[in-house]
């Protein structure tokens, strides 16, 4: 929710991309379900979440180029594309390499941002993530209780300049009741000093994924 805003707040625009199986949690523009076809403005796909939000919201089939494109030549007020690099409410999908290209170079070519949703895969597929493994850039990364060692707290991320436009420093406005929370922070910090010190725990992890996958 909140990166969502930083991106709107930064460009100034209201659509927002995202794709068919990828959940990025229960705020209002995400609860959406399919128009008459993909590639469409979303309906809401619960009680209490009004038309006039998810009507900002587009939809596009994961790993689908033609969809995605679609999107763009539809609307030219898209604020950012939020796509989980690699899926893992639909089984595990990940999201190809040109596919994540193609977000990258629509994203720079109409002044949006990227935002990786590595709730489930931060400093779990690798020690910076899905972020480690493909080779493009999101403007934005959003974290989940992996950084709390398993206890509630959320995070996100992006560079200097656009983080600076969040309050008290700058005008996009947000806040929490546990956001810096002590009890979290001292769980996240040692969990991830852990994963750091253990240079060989991503591979013992992957050879154990490979085994169990393959029977």
């Amino acid at each position: 929710m909140s990166a969502i805003r930083l991106a709107r707040g930064v460009t100034g625009k209201d659509d927002i991309v995202k794709f068919e199986g990828c959940y990025h949690g229960h705020s209002d523009s995400l609860l959406v379900s399919a128009g008459s076809g993909m590639a469409t403005f979303g309906a809401p796909s619960s009680p209490g979440v009004p038309a006039d939000l998810t009507k900002h919201t587009l939809l596009a089939e994961f790993n689908n180029i033609a969809q995605l494109e679609k999107c763009f030549a539809e609307s030219s007020d898209i604020a950012c594309i939020i796509i989980e690099p690699i899926a893992g409410n639909m089984g595990l999908v990940p999201a190809s390499e040109e596919f994540l290209k193609k977000c990258r170079e629509l994203c720079d070519a109409n002044g949006a941002m990227l935002i990786f949703d590595e709730v489930m895969s931060g400093f779990r597929a690798s020690l910076k993530g899905a972020s480690g493994i493909v080779s493009t850039t999101p403007d934005i990364v959003t974290f989940g209780k992996v950084i709390g060692a398993g206890m509630p707290v959320g995070a996100f991320a992006s560079r200097a300049e656009l983080m600076c436009q969040l309050s008290p420093e700058g005008k996009i406005y947000q806040a929490g009741t546990l956001s810096g929370n002590p009890v979290a922070m001292a769980a996240g910090l040692k969990s991830l000093q852990k994963l750091k010190a253990d240079a060989t725990i991503y591979d013992r992890l992957n050879e154990k994924a490979v085994r169990l996958t393959s029977g």
